[in-house]
């Protein structure tokens, strides 16, 4: 007899348009931390978005060029003010917060976040997020209970449709990926 595993359950959303978007976001964190190969363990997200790219409108390659993140911003320096989080959002409030988006492209946007201590409450996350933690802790509590605790180097996503807790801890401080037009309809609503 076995016993049953206990734990969160996990549902496995999967479809082309989310791998590409992973894959994506994978190959830009990578860019950032100047590897020159990311490990894939999911080929076919990988060719679907080669598929992808080749069938886009081409731009000027002379003109293109890699984007590299300023190490300032990783380390946390020069990165401008955010308005604040509106108040509903705002468990114990995130008495200051700073952000840069260092890449906006098409369909994929980057942003450095920084942040002192606080509690926010996200109702249905209107993105999926891609989260390296550069420093400090997260903790992620879902509206079943399960809480997930994430330190400095952790990679995790937050799904788009997702609600709960998200507390910034410790010198909070993360790299971020999205989907460029969800990103601007967010900022928008919570911002301006």
């Amino acid at each position: 007899m076995h016993a049953k595993a206990k734990g969160p359950k996990i549902e496995v959303i999967d479809n082309e348009e989310r791998r590409a978007f992973i894959t994506k976001a994978m190959a830009a964190m990578a860019v950032t931390a100047g590897m020159t190969k990311v490990a894939n363990a999911a080929e076919p997200a990988a060719a679907h978005a080669a598929d992808q790219l080749t069938t886009a409108p081409k731009k000027d390659p002379a003109k293109l060029r890699p984007v590299r993140l300023d190490r300032k911003y990783l380390e946390g320096k020069d990165i401008p003010d955010l308005a604040p989080w509106p108040a509903a959002m705002q468990l114990r409030p995130v008495k200051t917060h700073r952000t840069v988006e260092w890449y906006t492209g098409e369909k994929l946007s980057c942003m450095v976040y920084d942040a002192d201590d606080g509690l926010l409450k996200f109702t249905d996350l209107p993105y999926d997020e891609h989260v390296v933690l550069l420093s400090g802790t997260a903790t992620l509590t879902s509206l079943d209970g399960t809480v997930e605790i994430f330190n400095k180097g952790d990679v995790f996503i937050a799904p788009m449709g997702w609600s709960g807790t998200w507390e910034l801890a410790n010198n909070y401080r993360e790299l971020i990926c999205f989907e460029t037009q969800s990103l601007a309809a967010a900022m928008q609503a919570w911002f301006e």
